[in-house]
């Protein structure tokens, strides 16, 4: 069931929307994943009782009547709360909605659950979380990436149709693959930002969990939008348009697994990948191997990106105006220093160091200015690219979801998985991540260019109706 067909059952009262809401946070209650943080049943059941009355006054019903959403608990909403799977927060509730909850709401949704995630959106497997690890409900010996991974598994286990998460390195992309689902990533600046807590301010875009394309872009339309609140949003609404995409004679660009710079990708992820392009050439696709010049090095490009912008954003949790506070302190320096050392796990800290470190002004910041230069070169890399090719596809991630238990002592290996999906956020272009068969597997990404968002998700639906 795709979500008009529920809601159609809705409004005729075919199925009752406080009973589908209790039944939704039945199944969050009996979760066995991890996937979830927060929920307040009192208030997702008044939302329900206040949809039925308005369905029984005969009044408008918006798009989304009645249906459950889960969202990654970076994204506020005021009546649960926002931890970002982190000590610092554990207690704090916000008292406004983000702009793409505020637009969930005003097509009469409701906000079922708010979901585990990577601390602060840091890392790529959800071990960060202060709240413990999300397991893959195909495999829970598994990782479901990270760091959107309860809002993956949640859509994965059929827990909700939807699910909005934020990607800024892949963390929505990554977990989609992961958990063999889609996962879209949208042109930066589609959805507003306001109320998502930052990360990476260039980098984050809020994004869309579904098991259908159908589904992802009638949720794309309404989360997309012009917002006065955001400086980096769109001026002017994006038309989210259901075309045929015909790949006959379309020229797609692909990359060789076996070059030199894609070493380690596991060898089933390049029978899933090949396998792929073997459906796209069926639908008559030309397909082209492309190689990157300066893309190779976009993950430690964004590593310095993503830190230095870390460090700034995360000076405003000082355990004075909100978050953890020390009990133990002598002075000021010591209450910020513990506090948010107390208050921050591992990895948050570590890229807090470094993003400290390459905007150090002893080094006139020559770290961070290097890796905007690269950056720049990237995003005119794949420019140029995408001005030869219609799409340019790859491997979503280049392995599958590791062991839970699997210990890794290299904290940059978080990076590595995700080396073809960063690229897209360095450019600020489009990417979504389409299973390729059934089950833990390789997924492939379309990646087009800025607002080739349209083009993106009916080219993905043609995929997979090919493969039915």
């Amino acid at each position: 069931m795709n979500i008009e067909e529920l809601v159609n059952k809705f409004k005729s009262g075919e199925i009752s929307v406080i009973e589908y809401t209790k039944e939704t946070l039945a199944k969050i209650k009996a979760n066995e994943y991890n996937a979830y943080i927060s929920y307040n049943e009192e208030d997702s059941i008044k939302r329900a009782e206040f949809l039925e009355e308005k369905l029984k006054n005969g009044e408008k019903l918006g798009k989304l009547f009645g249906l459950p959403i889960s969202v990654k608990d970076n994204i506020s909403y005021k009546n649960m709360r926002m931890t970002c799977a982190s000590k610092m927060l554990e207690d704090f509730t916000p008292v406004y909605n983000a702009t793409v909850v505020e637009n969930l709401l005003n097509e009469d949704a409701i906000i079922i659950a708010k979901t585990n995630m990577d601390e602060f959106a840091m890392g790529s497997s959800s071990r960060t979380s202060y709240f413990g690890v999300v397991k893959n409900n195909l495999d829970t010996e598994r990782i479901a990436g990270g760091s959107s991974s309860g809002s993956a598994v949640s859509v994965s286990n059929g827990d909700v149709l939807v699910s909005l998460g934020t990607d800024t390195g892949g963390s929505v992309r990554g977990p989609a693959s992961y958990t063999n689902i889609l996962g879209y990533k949208p042109t930066y600046s589609l959805m507003s930002r306001y109320g998502v807590v930052s990360m990476a301010n260039t980098l984050d875009q809020v994004s869309i969990f579904a098991k259908n394309i159908e589904d992802m872009k009638l949720l794309a339309s309404i989360t997309s939008s012009t917002d006065s609140k955001d400086m980096t949003s769109i001026l002017e609404n994006y038309e989210f348009k259901n075309e045929d995409y015909d790949f006959a004679g379309k020229k797609i660009g692909v990359i060789s697994t076996d070059a030199d710079i894609y070493k380690g990708i596991e060898d089933i992820v390049k029978e899933d990948y090949k396998l792929a392009i073997e459906r796209l050439e069926k639908l008559g696709a030309e397909i082209h191997t492309v190689d990157f010049k300066y893309a190779k090095f976009a993950n430690p490009v964004y590593n310095v990106v993503m830190s230095s912008e870390v460090s700034s954003n995360m000076s405003r949790f000082d355990g004075i105006r909100f978050g953890h506070q020390t009990e133990n302190y002598d002075n000021l320096n010591y209450l910020f220093i513990k506090s948010r050392s107390e208050g921050f796990g591992e990895e948050v800290q570590r890229r807090i160091a470094l993003g400290t470190m390459y905007l150090s002004a002893s080094d006139n910041q020559r770290v961070y200015k290097k890796g905007l230069q690269l950056r720049t070169l990237i995003k005119k890399e794949l420019e140029s690219l995408l001005e030869e090719y219609d799409l340019i596809i790859t491997p979503t991630t280049t392995n599958l979801p590791t062991k839970i238990t699997e210990n890794n002592d290299n904290p940059l290996s978080d990076f590595k998985a995700d080396g073809f999906n960063v690229i897209v956020n360095l450019a600020g272009m489009c990417g979504i991540s389409v299973p390729v068969r059934d089950g833990i597997s390789g997924s492939v990404q379309f990646i087009g260019n800025r607002f080739d968002d349209n083009k993106i998700l009916n080219a993905a639906q043609r995929f997979i109706k090919e493969a039915k």
